[in-house]
């Protein structure tokens, strides 16, 4: 999917391991013979740095292990906020994990604090240094956070990959449709997802919500009756999601978004 070149801060601390080796030797270099501290003196400098290269893939794994289990634990007690702050503790994982892991972890712990953004640098990272061997649920979590930064386009993209590798997933076919329908785009394709979508049941307020978005598409198609019908049959549901989907209703309804067509 994406060339395997590394991003960000978090990615070059992850390399440090490849730098202690040209670092150590240089530093040796330096202070034996320009410097000219005793032999002993830069022998007794260099072994913990040579100890430090040795454990490092230890440590670094060790650290995953750790912080992953923790991660479960505070998202199961809804201690989200928290995330960040172990996070920033993993010093093993941050610097001596693989920069895919890192970047993924960081990813993680962004979206799961309403950082869109930050999670959409950290999953595109990941991305690239899996590159082709880019687990399932690092595309998906792209895929999210690109459709909750209204980057439709990219989402969309992702999203149709996702359905054709792995056929139906959670919120797949719901997000995709949204982000169809917030571009304006294949609109007829996007009422058929949220059909699916509703055929798979669950809650009612989800199929109100489902509703407000058929209505949205169907006002960007000019069918403004059935679009109004759609609204005030979906009259009692609550939440942002919802708001959201009425401002955009409300919007096309007055004339003022672009309807383009299907």
């Amino acid at each position: 999917m994406m060339k395997g070149t590394r991003a960000g801060p978090g990615l070059w601390l992850a390399g440090a391991r490849e730098l202690l080796l040209p670092l150590t030797v240089g530093a040796c270099f330096v202070l034996y013979y320009l410097v000219h501290v005793p032999g002993w003196v830069v022998v007794v400098i260099a072994l913990p740095m040579a100890a430090l290269y040795i454990v490092a893939p230890t440590w670094g794994a060790r650290s995953v292990e750790r912080f992953d289990r923790d991660l479960v634990r505070l998202l199961s007690t809804g201690r989200r906020e928290a995330l960040s702050r172990r996070y920033a503790l993993a010093v093993g994982m941050r610097l001596f994990a693989p920069p895919a892991v890192t970047a993924e972890r960081r990813a993680v712990v962004a979206a799961e604090n309403g950082r869109a953004g930050e999670a959409r640098a950290g999953y595109r990272a990941a991305l690239q240094e899996y590159g082709k061997r880019a687990p399932l649920r690092v595309l998906l979590g792209y895929a999210h956070a690109c459709y909750a930064t209204a980057d439709d386009r990219e989402a969309i993209r992702v999203y149709r990959e996702l359905l054709v590798q792995e056929g139906m997933l959670p919120g797949v076919r719901r997000n995709l449709a949204h982000a169809l329908v917030r571009r304006g785009e294949e609109l007829r394709e996007a009422l058929a997802l949220i059909d699916g979508e509703s055929a798979l049941g669950g809650v009612p307020s989800r199929g109100h919500e489902l509703d407000l978005l058929r209505a949205v598409a169907h006002a960007k198609l000019g069918e403004r009756d059935r679009a109004r019908e759609l609204l005030e049959r979906s009259a009692e549901v609550e939440g942002d999601f919802a708001l959201s989907l009425r401002v955009e209703l409300q919007r096309t309804l007055d004339g003022v978004a672009e309807v383009r067509p299907a």
